[in-house]
Order: C-alpha cells, then structure tokens, then sequence
C-alpha cells in the first residue's frame, strides 16, 4: 500500500447516506513464479470503527475504477499499481488496509 486517500473527494457514484468513498493507491509486485490474476477489490480491504468497508465503484476521479483490472494476468517480475476505493461510514476511523491475494482469508497465502 503506498497511500490511504480519505475523503477521497469526487467518484461520479452513487453512495449510500452517511457515507464517505476513501480510496487505496497500491502496488503489487509478483514476485511468485507463476502469473497472478485476480480483481483488487477482492484482495484490498479497509477495515474501519465500523466494520469491513465495501468495495466502490468510481465512474472519474484519482481512483475511477478501470475498464480492465490492474491486478488481471500480472507476470513474473512485473509491478503494478491502481487505486481501489470503498464506502466507509461517515463518522468511522480507518483501522488498517489488508492485502489476502487470490481474495483469500488473511494468513492463507504467504507473501514477502
């Protein structure tokens, strides 16, 4: 994770009431010796005073959700970077930003 954007300021989506989009600017690097592919919005997550944020749609803006996947067929040695943005309560603190590759629960994949 490289950065927390919060309040992430104008997505162009809908949020619920009481609602705030924070975003998650991030870089993977496969390091593995296989390709990686997977979707960022179920590998990131935030975890707020609130409980586990959801995923958000961005339609423009600093984290607009792209056509394709950044984290889609990432090869050997290759890096990429995204941002991923959620919907998180108005009033709750950001506790941390968690990375489960593959969308797997924390602890399940090892990762240096």
């Amino acid at each position: 994770m490289s950065k927390v954007l919060d309040p992430l300021g104008e997505t162009g989506g809908s949020l619920l009431p009481g609602m705030r989009a924070t975003g998650v600017q991030v870089a993977i690097r496969n390091a593995g010796g296989a390709t990686y592919d997977s979707t960022a919005s179920g590998d990131w997550s935030i975890l707020s005073t609130a409980g586990l944020a959801s995923p958000l749609f961005v339609r423009h803006g600093t984290c607009q959700t792209p056509l394709a996947d950044f984290e889609s067929l990432i090869g050997v040695g290759e890096t990429r970077t995204g941002c991923v943005a959620f919907s998180v309560p108005r009033r709750a603190r950001i506790l941390s930003v968690r990375f489960s590759p593959h969308s797997r629960a924390p602890g399940t994949v090892a990762w240096r």
